[in-house]
This record gives C-alpha cells, sequence and structure tokens, in this order.
C-alpha cells in the first residue's frame, strides 16, 4: 500500500481547521491552524503525488461544507490554492520576489473579492479612521501572508524558495516617495486617500524584503541570541513588524545582504 501519511495528516488540518473556523470561540485556533494547509498540501504533492493530496483536501473540504456551511469551506478553500501557487512556481523555478509578489496578489485578490461582497472586516469597524486606507492594509497583510507560506515551505518542507535573496530593486523605493507625497497633499483629499493607500501597500514589498533581510541576517547569529529575538518578536510584533519593514526599506541602500541586482 502506498504511503499516504501526509495526505492522512492533510485531510486531518483541512477538517480541523475548517470545523474551528465555524465557532467564534476557535476562530482565531482555525485561522492559525490554516496556515499550515499550503504547506502540507505541497508536502504532499512532492512526496505523494498530485492525486492522494487533492482527494485528501476535496474530503476535507466537504467535512468543512457539512458541518460549517459552504462560507467556512470558501475560507478553507482559499487557503489550499496557495500550496498549489507554491508548488507550481517552484516546478517552474520561479523567482523568490516573483513567486513573493503572485502569493501577495492572490491574497490581496481575496481581500478585495470579500471586501466588496461582505463589506470591511468587522475588527476594523469600530476604528472608522482606518475604513478609507484598508486598500493599502490589505496589501500589506498580503504580503506578511505571502511571507508565512514561504517560510513555512523552507522550514518545514526544507524546500528552497530563494528567500534569503529576495530583492525588489527600485521600484518599490520610487513608488513610496511619489505615494509618500501624494499623501501630504492635503489640498487634494481624493489624491492624499490614494497616496495614502498606496504608500501603505508598498511598505508590503518593504515586508518581504525585510524578512529575506533578516533571515540572512539572524541565521549569522548564535542560538542564544537567536531564541531571545523570536521570543522579543512574539511578546512584541507590531515593533517587530515596523523594524522588518524599515529593513526592507533601507536594504536598497545600505545592502545589508551584500546583494546585487533584484526584481527591477
Amino acid at each position: 500500500m502506498r504511503n499516504v501519511k501526509i495526505s492522512l495528516i492533510l485531510f486531518a488540518i483541512v477538517s480541523l481547521a475548517g470545523v474551528a473556523m465555524g465557532y467564534d470561540t476557535f476562530a482565531a485556533f482555525g485561522w492559525g491552524l490554516s496556515l499550515f494547509i499550503p504547506v502540507t498540501l505541497f508536502m504532499g504533492i512532492e512526496r505523494e503525488g498530485f492525486v492522494f493530496p487533492c482527494l485528501a483536501t476535496l474530503a476535507g473540504i466537504g467535512i468543512v461544507w457539512i458541518i460549517g456551511g459552504w462560507e467556512v469551506a470558501l475560507n478553507v478553500i482559499e487557503m489550499t490554492i496557495p500550496g498549489y501557487i507554491t508548488w507550481f512556481s517552484l516546478k517552474r523555478e520561479l523567482k523568490g520576489e516573483k513567486l513573493a509578489l503572485l502569493l501577495t496578489l492572490y491574497f490581496y485578490v481575496i481581500s478585495i473579492a470579500e471586501d466588496l461582497f461582505y463589506g470591511p472586516p468587522k475588527d476594523i469597524n469600530p476604528i472608522k479612521a482606518i475604513i478609507p486606507f484598508r486598500w493599502g492594509l490589505y496589501f500589506y497583510t498580503s504580503a506578511l501572508f505571502a511571507v508565512i507560506i514561504m517560510g513555512t515551505v523552507a522550514l518545514v518542507a526544507k524546500k528552497e524558495v530563494n528567500f534569503k535573496k529576495i530583492n525588489f530593486g527600485a521600484t518599490p523605493v520610487a513608488l513610496f516617495i511619489l505615494s509618500g507625497i501624494a499623501a501630504i497633499l492635503k489640498w487634494f483629499p481624493v489624491i492624499q486617500i490614494i497616496g495614502a493607500n498606496a504608500l501603505i501597500a508598498t511598505c508590503g514589498f518593504f515586508l518581504i524584503q525585510g524578512f529575506a533581510v533578516a533571515t540572512a541576517v539572524i541565521e549569522k547569529w548564535r542560538p542564544l541570541s537567536r531564541i531571545i529575538t523570536f521570543f522579543m518578536a512574539i511578546l512584541f510584533p507590531l515593533a517587530a513588524l515596523v523594524i522588518i519593514t524599515l529593513a526592507g526599506l533601507f536594504d536598497f541602500w545600505f545592502d545589508f545582504r551584500k546583494l546585487k541586482g533584484g526584481l527591477q
């Protein structure tokens, strides 16, 4: 009998994550667990072929649909597609920058579609001032999801994704400066909002590149320093994101990893 252990694990993760999403009490756990769906699907395809992981995914989604309904099932489906995107991209030896951008655009399109269909997320409704800038925030959070997907594939699946060498070049820096200028034009409110959204969105590129810089730098540190840094990032996640984003921005000038070229 063929070894389908990973497919069985994939089935369990898809089912458990989807069912948990359907209950407010366990929704956070379900979403957190769903982040491991892409890497498990990727590993299943790599080691067990295409058929068994796909059947396991469909079976898990079917259970979620029966128990939690079609909306929850759609949320699970959204987290399976990045696994296929990553597998096909690495099969075609796509560069790390392009894979990161592809995953970011995927999550961004999903975020826009959900906003248009369901409206703004409920957790930002109390903060009305953020709502006009949610389009840029969607791109930034989409970039964060892309980093998580690539990171788990590199760490768990032990697959080379060229993450540490990601370099978007000068284009995001130019967009950051131009959108920053537009964001301070208070005499033109529409242009100011568009500029602010674009400014936040370009930070998504720096977030991805900043994580690449951090990964390349931290792996040279001693184990104790890595552990301390890891726990500090967990305790102060917002501060960590700001520092990493700034590292990605200043990498254009300081070239922390001593790289040349990149995605221009």
